[in-house]
């Protein structure tokens, strides 16, 4: 455990240390908006729209399998194949927040470029169509939502086979272990 919380200090104190650094030299530049700050469920819902019923569902079916996993482990007696069957599901949950986030990815581009090209072909709507009514036509029809949702299915995944392996890994490893000394 102490090695874990080793690895996230060093890699979050070396990534503030680089972004810092790109910052003061004047190679990257930060503007985030403080609107998220007041607001973050509005923040989240306008970046995430109709993807948060999924996302969310798969958030509470993801703690309520760890709470499993966590009950089962402590519980003496408990049978091996219970305890594999969680796995696959909590397995199978991380790969959703993946697929989620990339069916979502799906549904804003094709949004957007159904928007973006709504009328195009119209000799009136063609002549007066600049390239930045084009981009703002994409954006607000559903590239914004594509990106969002591309990338909070990435780190939501990534994040959550981390936390599995923080929450239930060392009990996991000790059952199994366990288990294999005693029918070994």
């Amino acid at each position: 455990m102490k090695s874990i919380i080793a690895i996230l200090f060093l890699s979050i104190f070396w990534s503030v240390l680089f972004i810092s650094l790109g910052v003061f030299t004047g190679w990257l530049t930060l503007a985030v908006p403080s609107g998220w700050m007041v607001n973050p469920v509005a923040t989240l819902y306008q970046h995430l729209r109709m993807s948060v019923i999924p996302f969310g569902g798969l958030i509470l079916l993801y703690g309520w399998l760890i709470f499993r996993m966590r009950k089962r482990l402590a519980q003496p007696g408990t049978m091996l194949s219970d305890l594999t069957f969680y796995d696959r599901l909590l397995n199978i949950t991380i790969s959703m927040f993946f697929g989620v986030g990339v069916i979502w990815t799906a549904i804003g581009m094709e949004t957007a470029l159904m928007r973006a090209l709504n009328g195009v072909g119209q000799e009136s709507e063609s002549a007066t169509l600049t390239a930045w009514g084009l981009l703002e036509r994409l954006v607000n029809g559903g590239l914004l939502l594509a990106l969002s949702t591309t990338v909070f299915g990435g780190v939501c995944g990534y994040s959550f086979r981390l936390l599995k392996v923080v929450l239930i890994g060392r009990q996991w490893d000790r059952f199994v272990l366990k288990e294999a000394d005693s029918n070994g």
